[in-house]
């Protein structure tokens, strides 16, 4: 499979995940999809990857993805319940996600056996998780940029609502609170990885605007499907 198929295969399961977790267990579902989504992308990120659309070679980070989920994730708790449960579960996924990280970052700290079998295992956590670690570096920058993306999605989300709260309306609510706010969240992130190194600075801005491109495609695939989220009925209720 080429990595733009992969792409919209993954786009398609994490919605799948993001529907059973509304469908069997309400907005607390919700609420830990999102906490696992975060963790998953800020490792994600750490890895790049090319995409042949079109006839274009574009490069971009993983954990497009996830983000993506994420925005739509917290779309669904502002249409369902309200402004204040999807900045609820924002402050939930910084907590949590941080929470992991500190955990993985102590790990570090230990003393590792000198045998060859844990070698690889004792790389990897290194890697990622010590104090100079990708991820951890990663999680620092993308919670704070994250925050303000978030929240500046909800506020625009409600702001589109207050205006066009009919059904009808909703695609309008999904794709134009994502699509402003990822141009935020998409060059925050990315200057900021740039000036931490976790990513070379002289492709920021390349990243930039193909990763907004490779984040544009999951959020219209999302947009239909969105509309089976806003007609699903927890089982909670």
């Amino acid at each position: 499979m080429t990595n733009f198929q992969i792409l919209i295969l993954s786009t398609l399961i994490d919605f799948s995940i993001l529907f059973l977790s509304f469908k069997l267990f309400g907005k607390k579902g919700v609420h830990v999809f999102i906490v696992i989504s975060v963790i998953a992308a800020n490792i994600q990120v750490n890895k790049g990857v090319a995409y042949d659309i079109a006839g274009f070679h574009i490069i971009a980070t993983l954990g497009n993805v996830m983000f993506g989920g994420i925005f739509t994730a917290n779309d669904l708790l502002n249409e369902k319940y309200g402004r204040q449960e999807a900045r609820k579960a924002v402050l939930k996924s910084i907590f949590f996600g941080i929470s992991f990280m500190f955990f993985m970052f102590i790990s570090t700290l230990s003393t590792s056996l000198n045998d060859p079998f844990y070698n690889d295992a004792n790389k990897a956590l290194n890697l990622f998780f010590s104090i100079d670690g990708g991820a951890l570096k990663a999680v620092i920058i993308g919670n704070m940029v994250y925050l303000i993306s978030q929240l500046f999605d909800v506020l625009i989300y409600s702001k589109i609502k207050s205006y066009s709260s009919d059904i009808k309306w909703l695609w309008l609510r999904n794709t134009g609170s994502t699509l402003i706010s990822q141009i935020l969240d998409t060059t925050l992130i990315t200057y900021g990885f740039a000036f931490a190194g976790v990513l070379p600075m002289n492709y920021a801005f390349d990243i930039i605007i193909s990763t907004l491109v490779i984040k544009y495609i999951i959020a219209l695939i999302n947009a239909p499907l969105f509309y089976i989220l806003a007609f699903t009925k927890p089982r909670e209720a």
